[in-house]
């Protein structure tokens, strides 16, 4: 199972107000993103090892915290708009053009 897997029990079996963040649970779209262990990484990648140690689970360092295991995300978000990492049109769309094809 999954870090992820064992916060999801945790939250549905033992505490009810844990609160995190989750979304497409493959490691995509990075909602689950908290420090395991030390290190920075995705719950829903990160394996729970077989050991008797037990898993230190951390909201994000280095940020604001909402609540539990949930960071602020504004900066984040004010940060990735200030840089437009989307694909830009060089020309204009045409009047009445309903897609924009990638490939002709």
């Amino acid at each position: 199972p999954m870090i992820l897997d064992a916060l999801i029990k945790v939250k549905d079996e033992i505490d009810s107000t844990l609160t995190f963040r989750r979304s497409c649970r493959e490691g995509i779209c990075g909602s689950c993103a908290m420090n395991i262990n030390g290190k920075n990484g995705l719950a829903c990648l990160l394996y729970i090892e077989p050991s008797a140690k037990p898993i230190e689970i951390q909201p994000l360092p280095h940020t604001y915290v909402v609540k539990d295991l949930v960071p602020d995300l504004t900066n984040f978000y004010n940060q990735y708009k200030s840089i437009e990492p989307w694909l830009k049109r060089k020309d204009v769309k045409a009047k009445g053009d309903a897609e924009s094809f990638q490939s002709r």
